[in-house]
């Protein structure tokens, strides 16, 4: 999940500021670096888990992301529950 957080985070920080993007309203609030870390690994942990998250994709970048993401963790659930269920 550490993977995954950097790769949302930095998708939205070092993405066209002119486009809206989740990190901006946490740049705008003066977040430290560690609180954007640690709000893309609750991100990345709430893609794994029916939890839900405050933070949402806010330009097409960050929404195939998300996609990408969401579909693998359904992979990754699905094949880990079938194991458990064949064993």
């Amino acid at each position: 999940n550490h993977f995954i957080a950097c790769g949302w985070y930095a998708l939205s920080a070092y993405s066209d500021e002119e486009s809206p993007r989740w990190i901006a309203g946490m740049l705008a609030e003066g977040r430290s670096v560690e609180y954007q870390y640690t709000t893309s690994l609750h991100w990345s942990l709430t893609q794994f888990t029916p939890a839900s998250m405050e933070v949402h994709p806010r330009n097409t970048g960050e929404r195939i992301y998300a996609i990408v993401v969401l579909f693998s963790a359904l992979v990754t659930f699905s094949t880990f529950v079938s194991s458990i269920t064949n064993a």
